[in-house]
């Protein structure tokens, strides 16, 4: 009799060994998985790392429940834990699966029918634990019993929690064979990666056939035994084989630092990752950016799909003047063990820097009095006219033109008098030579007059009225009215490899000459003039 005593004595202290471990083991995966959920949403904002963290809490709602409910000491906290278990046990396989549908790119293309297929289960299993005793369609009978001196909750299994089972285990296994397809196309990923989703999956397996079956005896919950060593293995999988490597090595580095747009696309085109920037910027543009498929997402923009999977630095223009942007979109491989995981695409809105550039650049070839271009402009444009005409063998002619004792307008009518002759000479020159020319303000009060396709009557004809024209131009000061005089110089192409530096100083000696006649009048350089 005392050995019987002794012998249900020490069975009695042993079962309670075992569940103040199985209690120590509870707290300390719990902690640990909801910290390295947390951390890796902290480094990664995605909708993957997202679902991450939802099974981590998912399994810690449960595992906390089922440790509080071994720890109950009465039927009514028992039933209430159990209760609350249930919180995040239907949702652990769904999340797993959604996390492995984003992963590999599938999630984004049937978004509503998956959702349909993941949580419609779950979401009612949840509600007929929670009304059980109304109808005992998910546990057919509860009672308890001691298990040395513990109490504990024995339940007979109603026909909902074999729905929901075969439904967890259906996507258990699609998550499996989803990551499993996924790396086999990813030849360079390290094997670990794949035993790793294996085994954490045949490990929720065998917690789930354990808690229906068990084999040895004891009333326990072996799902909530698994489910955590499941946890540490993806999450393993996350650090030591750098299962997250590319989003977590891109956002570190660039993705919330950064200012532009940034993707993310895997090696298969498909958007795995992208910033607040870049949900921003293409989200104007009428692009609605969603992990998935690369041409799925620009479909409806096949400019910047087309840009954006060439590998080379570009540039993209986008919509129509006035409301033009333009995008340089760069692209940078993100490479583990000299193997490439994918590549960061950038894409930066250029249009004010485009347009500070062009006004730089008009600065620089554009004199601001006159609004015409100036000398540099004038010999850099006057240069390639002359190739042209030289392949074309077409006409060309060179007025220089110098406004007439201009040192006395500034002298006699102030400076401000004299930039207004300047400005309106600059406005009549383009209104009278607009067409097939080359018009510059060369310095101080000397213009030019590049024009081809015009034959010598027509260019004498047409300078003879612009002369007439400006000098009888009024300008007015207070109560005085004065006049502006302009000598003109014509100096026509004749030699095939005649530079402009030549038909420059041509036109000179013609302008020359009209100084020398009197100025206000037109001369045409002839062999005469040198």
């Amino acid at each position: 009799m005392i050995s019987e005593q002794k012998y249900f004595h020490n069975n009695g202290v042993a079962l309670m060994i075992g569940y103040n471990l199985i209690n120590i083991y509870f707290f300390v995966m719990l902690f640990t998985a909801i910290y390295w959920a947390v951390h890796i949403k902290s480094v990664n904002s995605t909708g993957y790392a997202t679902f991450m963290l939802a099974l981590s809490f998912a399994i810690g709602i449960y595992i906390f429940g089922y440790a509080m409910e071994l720890n109950s000491n009465t039927e009514a906290q028992i039933l209430f834990w159990n209760q609350f278990e249930y919180l995040g046990i239907p949702f652990v396989s769904a999340f797993w699966l959604t996390a492995g549908l984003m992963y590999t790119g599938h999630f984004a293309r049937h978004r509503v029918l998956l959702s349909l297929f993941i949580y419609v289960i779950p979401v009612i299993t949840m509600v007929l634990r929670l009304t059980n005793d109304y109808h005992h369609l998910y546990f057919a009978t509860v009672d308890f019993v001691y298990q040395g001196d513990k109490l504990l909750l024995n339940r007979i299994y109603g026909p909902w929690m074999f729905v929901q089972s075969i439904h967890s285990m259906l996507m258990i296994v699609i998550t499996l064979g989803l990551f499993f397809v996924y790396f086999m196309k990813n030849r360079e990923q390290k094997i670990g990666k794949i035993r790793l989703i294996v085994i954490a999956s045949i490990t929720a397996t065998i917690g789930l056939l354990l808690s229906y079956f068990k084999p040895f005896g004891f009333i326990i919950d072996y799902m909530a035994i698994c489910l955590p060593l499941t946890c540490l293995m993806v999450v393993i999988a996350i650090w030591k084989y750098d299962f997250l490597s590319a989003k977590a090595r891109a956002r570190s580095k660039a993705f919330e630092s950064n200012r532009d747009a940034i993707l993310l696309v895997s090696q298969q085109n498909i958007i795995i990752d992208y910033n607040k920037m870049a949900s921003q910027l293409l989200g104007e543009l009428g692009i609605f950016l969603t992990e998935g498929d690369l041409d799925l997402v620009f479909q409806s923009a096949p400019a910047f799909l087309e840009t954006l999977k060439n590998g080379a630095d570009s540039t993209l223009k986008w919509g129509m003047e006035p409301t033009e942007r333009i995008y340089e979109i760069s692209t940078r491989s993100i490479d583990s063990n000299h193997l490439s995981q994918g590549w960061i695409k950038t894409i930066r809105d250029v249009t004010e820097a485009y347009e500070w550039n062009k006004r730089l650049k008009r600065m620089a070839m554009v004199d601001e009095l006159s609004g015409l271009n100036n000398r540099r402009a004038f010999m850099q444009k006057g240069e390639r006219i002359i190739q042209e005409v030289n392949q074309k063998k077409d006409s060309l002619h060179l007025l220089m033109m110098d406004l007439d004792h201009f040192k006395n307008i500034n002298d006699q009518f102030g400076h401000l008098n004299g930039d207004r002759v300047i400005n309106h000479i600059g406005k009549a020159l383009k209104t009278h030579y607009h067409e097939n020319s080359l018009i510059a303000r060369l310095g101080g009060e000397e213009f030019a007059v590049l024009l081809t396709g015009f034959g010598d009557a027509e260019i004498k004809e047409k300078t003879t009225r612009f002369l007439t024209e400006f000098s009888n131009h009024s300008y007015h000061d207070r109560d005085k009215t004065f006049h502006v005089t302009v000598s003109i110089g014509i100096a026509k192409k004749n030699e095939l490899g005649q530079t402009l530096n030549a038909l420059i100083h041509m036109a000179d000696k013609a302008l020359y000459q009209a100084k020398d006649n009197g100025r206000n009048c037109v001369v045409e350089f002839t062999s005469e003039s040198l």
